[in-house]
């Protein structure tokens, strides 16, 4: 996954438009050009708010949809709009992880590996398989889905700004180095506790459930990107996206 970075800082900017540089991050809406400059802790803190609105726009959208395609479509539609809104960028980065993370021995062949932008056989069935549980879990949501998709969708990112909080950075370029910024660590809390702090009152126990996941995901993907490249790289934050939401709609589609 590519991250263009401004070869110098930007003029300095107001609140709003370190908060908007979230939304500019996260989806590829035509903001201004001052939304997209280096971001601060404000910028990961409002990634929260940021999937949120986007889980809105999600769940707006299947409520749309509910009176004319059945509920097997909505979901496929639904992945499709969202995968489509982020510019598939998670995507992206999920399938550079698998194949770097699994398809070298070395540390540095590894970093190569993600830098390249085609596609192998770890990144393809990894692409596929999460995809498929997405859309098999998302499928088995039967009631409140309105809900259940802006609470899947807000956790994934806010899951990924956790991870750029607390992850050290596996090279001193890319995003995890750009979002190594002062107070990073509280930001990525915040960012999200504020999308728990929706999806448990919206979604219950299955919500909660989903907030554990989260954090089982941010876990396992930080050390695993630890172990093998000796920190995180943007790649690894696109995976905690993907493999978030995945985790998260099949705790939202769980039976009693």
């Amino acid at each position: 996954m590519t991250v263009s970075v401004p070869a110098t800082a930007p003029p300095r900017r107001g609140v709003a438009w370190r908060a908007l540089g979230a939304l500019g991050f996260l989806t590829v809406l035509p903001l201004p050009a001052r939304a997209h400059g280096m971001p601060t802790g404000v910028t990961l803190a409002c990634f929260g708010p940021a999937g949120l609105l986007l889980g809105g726009v999600m769940a707006a959208l299947e409520i749309a949809l509910a009176p004319v395609l059945p509920l097997a479509a909505r979901s496929a539609v639904l992945l499709a709009v969202l995968a489509a809104a982020c510019g598939a960028m998670h995507l992206d980065g999920l399938m550079d992880s698998a194949d770097g993370l699994f398809g070298a021995r070395t540390r540095e062949r590894r970093l190569e590996i993600m830098r390249d932008s085609r596609v192998g056989g770890y990144g393809t069935a990894a692409a596929v398989l999460v995809v498929l549980i997405q859309y098999a879990a998302l499928s088995s949501v039967v009631e409140r889905r309105p809900l259940a998709v802006l609470a899947a969708v807000g956790l994934s990112r806010g899951a990924a700004a956790l991870a750029l909080g607390l992850a050290r950075p596996a090279r001193d370029e890319g995003l995890a180095s750009v979002y190594s910024v002062s107070g990073r660590t509280l930001a990525g809390v915040v960012a999200f506790a504020a999308t728990a702090a929706v999806a448990i009152p919206l979604c219950g126990w299955r919500g909660a459930a989903a907030c554990g996941a989260a954090l089982l995901v941010v876990a396992a993907v930080i050390a695993v990107f630890t172990r093998r490249v000796g920190g995180m790289t943007g790649d690894g934050f696109g995976a905690v996206v993907e493999l978030t939401l995945a985790g998260a709609l099949l705790c939202l589609a769980a039976q009693r």
